[in-house]
């Protein structure tokens, strides 16, 4: 009788029997996803009063909850939905080698860059309430936003290399 396989010996042996374009779109699509739920749980931006310590220990209270905007508040948990999209899709395109799933990579990584374009990066400068009552208050990006472009750019390229790979392994089948 055959002893049952740990988790992590049958991710082991998905792995090497997998080709290398495989596994490369599934790591990428893996890790913007992750990227993309990571997004939700740190700072986008942040605003700095540069007479003395941070916004929050000078700030009126009023103005205290706009020295930070987490990618909760500014996206309302809609990356942490992207983001377990994106883990299935990338699963799907690399190792089930789905164009469909490829597709929707790319799809979903050009909704997050478009939103992060759009919206956030103007945004990332704008001192808001904070730069009105302070002079010296100055915006600028934090983790959330690089987290948010990295991941997005990471699912369209998983996306374009599954698109890709799909097209190479159809070709092979077909000769």
């Amino acid at each position: 009788m055959q002893a049952p396989r740990t988790a992590a010996a049958r991710v082991a042996g998905a792995l090497r029997s997998a080709d290398r374009l495989s596994v490369a779109v599934t790591v990428a699509g893996v890790l913007g996803a992750l990227a993309l739920l990571a997004t939700e749980f740190t700072t986008i931006f942040s605003v700095d009063v540069l007479t003395s310590g941070t916004c929050e220990e000078i700030a009126d209270p009023a103005a205290r909850d706009a020295c930070q905007t987490s990618g909760f508040e500014q996206h309302g948990g809609a990356f942490v939905l992207l983001g377990l999209l994106a883990l299935v899709m990338a699963l799907g395109a690399g190792r089930g080698r789905s164009r469909p799933a490829a597709t929707a990579l790319v799809a979903i990584g050009a909704v997050v860059l478009a939103f992060a374009v759009a919206r956030d990066l103007p945004k990332a400068n704008d001192t808001g309430l904070v730069g009105i009552r302070y002079e010296e208050a100055r915006a600028g990006p934090r983790t959330g936003l690089y987290l948010e472009i990295g991941g997005g750019v990471l699912c369209v390229a998983a996306g374009a290399l599954g698109l890709l790979t799909g097209r190479s392994v159809r070709k092979q089948a077909e000769t």
